[in-house]
């Protein structure tokens, strides 16, 4: 396996789903089972930092991808064409939790949320 997709509804059941498909993808990329602990952990936190925002969001599109002796993953809300107001929110601390998981954290967003959490870590570890 060198990438996958999958796209769930952007309901909290789902994150489910998001969480063992995350498990076994660490199984490909030949993480400790600690590891894979943590990475479903950082997904799951993801998971709900992208579909709690002020805009509605239809569905949720997991990417993850080997390469390099890295996986990558990205968690990416696919939000309602609707524009509407928001107020900026503060990421700070689900940053910090997603931060403390996996190795490398980055959040993609704009004042009405976060709608991109992308991840690595080295495979093997």
């Amino acid at each position: 396996m060198n990438s996958m997709s999958l796209s769930v509804p952007a309901k909290s059941e789902w994150g489910l789903v998001v969480r063992t498909t995350l498990g076994a993808v660490g199984v490909m990329a030949n993480l400790s089972i600690d590891v894979i602990d943590d990475l479903r952990a950082a997904v799951e936190e993801a998971f709900d930092l992208v579909t709690h925002q002020k805009r509605v969001v239809e569905k949720v599109i997991l990417n993850c991808k080997i390469e390099d002796g890295k996986i990558f993953i990205t968690l990416e809300a696919q939000r309602a064409a609707d524009s509407q107001a928001c107020e900026m929110m503060d990421p700070e601390v689900a940053q910090l939790i997603i931060g403390t998981l996996v190795t490398e954290v980055k959040l993609e967003g704009d004042q009405c949320g976060i709608y991109t959490v992308r991840m690595s870590l080295p495979t093997g570890a």
